[in-house]
């Protein structure tokens, strides 16, 4: 019945209501409304539930575990809404990474990327030939909810009432110890490796970052620095 009545709505006034809503927000409404809420097999062999956050060396940790299977971005609140039996009972848990590095590598992927799913992200990073120039220019407390990418980390970690309720986080700067621990959770042995690195920029002035620009970072991903303990 709400499949039929979303599309009721003319298609301009939908998008409409679509654009005003964070990025994954709007993921969370298209794939609510597609009908095609199912909860991936690959997670219920572990009885886990993996929050993958971009850029967080989530694409490793999917192909190690999971081997193909896509896992997709979906926050940890859609799973808490629809499959709130798993959500309660099984292991879950995501991977971060320092904002700035996170942002610095988000920035060097999507300039290279020629993947059709990053035609829009890629037109975007284009514009700025340098990632201080993108960062004085483009991040923003807003714009960061606008792309995937650049998304604050802990809105994919949270639940329905904005809390962190996961039962493990890694970091990226300690991926392979970390990863260990996490097979022990999952009783599981594995290799780890790294799938969908960031290729650095061929222009050298692209990885320079200033001061005014880790500040902003600073700045714009407060509530990431906070949570997850980043200085």
């Amino acid at each position: 019945m709400n499949r039929l009545l979303w599309k009721l709505i003319p298609k301009t006034q939908r998008e409409l209501l679509l654009e005003r809503l964070p990025v994954i927000d709007r993921q969370v409404v298209n794939k609510t409304l597609s009908g095609k809420n199912q909860f991936p097999q690959a997670f219920d062999k572990l009885e886990c539930l993996f929050i993958h956050v971009p850029k967080c060396a989530g694409s490793s940790v999917a192909h190690a575990l999971f081997g193909g299977t896509p896992t997709g971005h979906m926050p940890l609140y859609w799973y808490e809404k629809l499959f709130n039996e798993r959500y309660l009972n099984y292991f879950k848990f995501g991977f971060v990474r320092d904002p700035l590095q996170r942002a610095l590598s988000a920035y060097n992927y999507l300039q290279r990327s020629m993947e059709s799913r990053d035609k829009t992200a890629h037109s975007l990073v284009t514009k700025y030939p340098t990632f201080d120039a993108f960062v004085d220019n483009w991040l923003s407390p807003e714009n960061i909810t606008r792309q995937i990418h650049f998304a604050p980390q802990y809105y994919f970690l949270q639940n329905a009432m904005g809390s962190i309720d996961v039962d493990f986080i890694g970091r990226q700067e300690n991926l392979a110890a970390d990863f260990r621990t996490l097979c022990l959770h999952l009783h599981v042995k594995t290799d780890l490796q790294h799938i969908n690195r960031s290729l650095r920029s061929k222009n050298p002035d692209s990885q320079a970052c200033s001061a005014a620009s880790r500040r902003k970072i600073r700045d714009v991903y407060a509530r990431d620095y906070e949570l997850f303990s980043y200085e």
